[in-house]
């Protein structure tokens, strides 16, 4: 399992993200303080997002994952997103490095797991519309 988590495309600084040193991030929460029935400890993604600095004409987030399907959120949704990286005070194994979850707990049940890197896009150039 690779560690880290990129950020790249439509971006000015390409970021490489290691959720497993979070933990000594002063920014990280208990999970359950914003989505209720949920555990572990969280990091707003909204940060490492303006970091990257994404071009204003950025529409969605392409989550790109070593398992499964890649999920496409707008990029609202993107810089609200949680990630999850510890439970019980251990770095994610099981679908790893970091779980997100929507700010609105809409997939607590099914978080977006197996990230591999998030690629900042404009839909409407990748449409051609």
């Amino acid at each position: 399992m690779n560690p880290t988590i990129l950020i790249t495309g439509k971006v000015k600084f390409r970021i490489s993200l290691d959720p497993s040193i979070w933990i000594i991030d002063d920014r990280h929460f208990p999970l359950s303080d914003l989505i209720p029935g949920t555990e572990g400890l969280a990091m707003k993604l909204a940060p490492f997002l303006q970091n990257a600095e994404p071009s204003p004409d950025a529409t969605h987030v392409i989550c790109h994952r070593s398992q499964g399907e890649p999920v496409i959120l707008q990029m609202k949704e993107a810089a609200a997103a949680l990630m999850c990286f510890a439970k019980e005070n251990k770095p994610i194994r099981d679908g790893g490095p970091a779980l997100l979850y929507l700010a609105d707990g809409s997939n607590k049940e099914k978080p977006v797991d197996f990230l591999t890197h998030l690629e900042v896009v404009n839909l409407n150039e990748k449409t051609g519309r």
